[in-house]
């Protein structure tokens, strides 16, 4: 079987992921993130979710090249719209503005009635983000800042 091989900022992603998770990947363009998961057997359901119907069709493009399409439920929803909390206990929004992170997060409010753990990497506004958390209880887990590519980021998991 071919093997997606992750950057260093979606492997850091993954890598904060428990085993035997129920995973939502928020914004997932093309769906690395979802296919690695997939095909390390790891986690227990995925799914790909993105606002995007032409980056959702992309993601299950690169899914059927590696054969896990049948892994991955796919989604065309705006931000946390289409995911029921209750089936997930992982929610992973990365690679957009950390108001963007905000809106998706302040528009679901069910969350905060889930345990639920979120890896959050914001491309902008992190300190915007970082307030949002503590304001609404979000307890920090961890704080990872990593290069990749010449570009910095910073992956925070919280959870509710």
């Amino acid at each position: 079987m071919k093997k997606i091989k992750l950057s260093a900022r979606l492997q850091t992603l993954a890598d904060n992921i428990d085993n035997n998770a129920s995973v939502a990947d928020i914004g997932t363009d093309h769906g690395y993130l979802p296919i690695y998961l997939a095909q390390t057997e790891a986690v227990k359901k995925i799914a790909a979710s993105d606002i995007s119907a032409a980056s959702l069709q992309s993601a299950r493009r690169f899914a059927s090249e590696y054969n896990v399409t049948e892994k991955i439920t796919f989604i065309n929803a705006s931000g946390l719209e289409g995911i029921s909390v209750h089936d997930f206990d992982t929610i992973v929004i990365a690679g957009m503005g950390g108001e963007t992170i905000i809106e998706i997060l302040s528009n679901t409010p069910r969350i905060k009635q889930q345990k639920i753990k979120f890896i959050l990497q914001p491309q902008s506004k992190l300190d915007l983000l970082s307030r949002f958390l503590y304001d609404n209880e979000y307890k920090i887990k961890s704080t990872q800042r990593l290069e990749d590519k010449g570009k910095r980021y910073v992956i925070t998991v919280a959870e509710i």
